[in-house]
């Protein structure tokens, strides 16, 4: 059983994911897929520092992945080409690391903002999506970030709305910061989950 956890910056996906870990899921986060690409994959950070120049490098030749950042979320065709460059890399690692989890645990838990955008969502058996309004979700990436408001802002308004990932989720989660309210959406998604997973054995 494989359950997708997707949403928009800071709607509260990864919260939500390791919620579903605790339940006996093993988790497959996107994002640390990702730095751990850039941490061992130096092609990779290569052909991103010859797209965007080699001030996105640290002294040591490491991404900087906040310097990256201020590019890229603040410029719609940057970001579509640094995905270009990194998700055909990053779903080859997401499928590894999946398949690993699977050969221990029965169900997997993928957490990415970007499974409908790039297709994967076919690939899950379940899919959460986590949403909050804008302005929760702000507050929120400036609380936990040394961004100031215009960063947040912009970041948040790269990903886009999230219609599309509601039109092909299974299970939709309102997520406005009460943690009680929280914890009994994920119940109720758990219910669904196991439900669905009867009718696949």
């Amino acid at each position: 059983m494989i359950i997708g956890v997707t949403g928009n910056m800071a709607a509260g996906k990864s919260s939500v994911a390791r919620m579903l870990r605790e339940k006996g899921c093993a988790l497959v986060d996107a994002d640390r897929v990702a730095h751990e690409l850039y941490a061992e994959d130096h092609a990779l950070v290569r052909r991103i520092a010859n797209e965007f120049g080699p001030h996105v490098l640290d002294e040591e030749g490491r991404l900087n992945r906040s310097r990256l950042g201020r590019i890229v979320f603040s410029d719609p065709n940057a970001l579509e080409n640094l995905n270009r460059i990194v998700h055909p890399a990053l779903n080859i690692a997401m499928r590894q690391r999946i398949g690993s989890a699977r050969r221990i645990m029965n169900r997997v838990v993928v957490d990415a903002a970007l499974l409908v955008e790039f297709g994967v969502h076919h690939e899950v058996d379940f899919l959460i999506l986590v949403t909050a309004p804008e302005e929760i979700r702000l507050e929120r990436l400036i609380a936990r970030s040394h961004l100031n408001r215009e960063d947040a802002s912009n970041r948040i308004h790269a990903q886009g709305s999230d219609e599309l990932k509601r039109e092909q989720a299974d299970f939709v989660i309102e997520n406005v910061g009460e943690n009680e309210a929280l914890l009994m959406a994920v119940e109720q998604a758990w219910e669904m989950i196991l439900t669905r997973e009867s009718l696949l054995v």
